[in-house]
């Protein structure tokens, strides 16, 4: 079974109830539920603990991360082109 990405409180964006991201060994991909439509390729990339954007994401690569993983949430990072955050923008289910 895979793992879904669910907004969180932290998240400035929309809370929905359904899942924006879906996880898939180490990639993760755009769910229905995302605001900007399912697609087809990877999004991000994980790796370790940290979660970058993959070249098939629509800004591009980035050499830092875009989020941190911690339990079952996903933290924003210095990378995010919002900011770091202490507030979680992603729970894994």
């Amino acid at each position: 079974m895979n793992n879904k990405l669910y907004p969180a409180f932290g998240n400035p964006h929309c809370a929905s109830k359904a899942p924006w991201y879906r996880i898939e060994g180490d990639k993760i991909y755009s769910e229905y539920g995302h605001p900007e439509k399912k697609t087809t390729g990877p999004q991000f990339v994980i790796k370790r603990e940290k979660v970058y954007t993959s070249h098939q994401h629509p800004m591009g690569l980035n050499g830092s991360p875009w989020y941190r993983i911690k339990e079952n949430k996903l933290y924003p990072s210095s990378g995010h082109p919002e900011g770091a955050s202490t507030y979680p923008w992603f729970f894994i289910r």
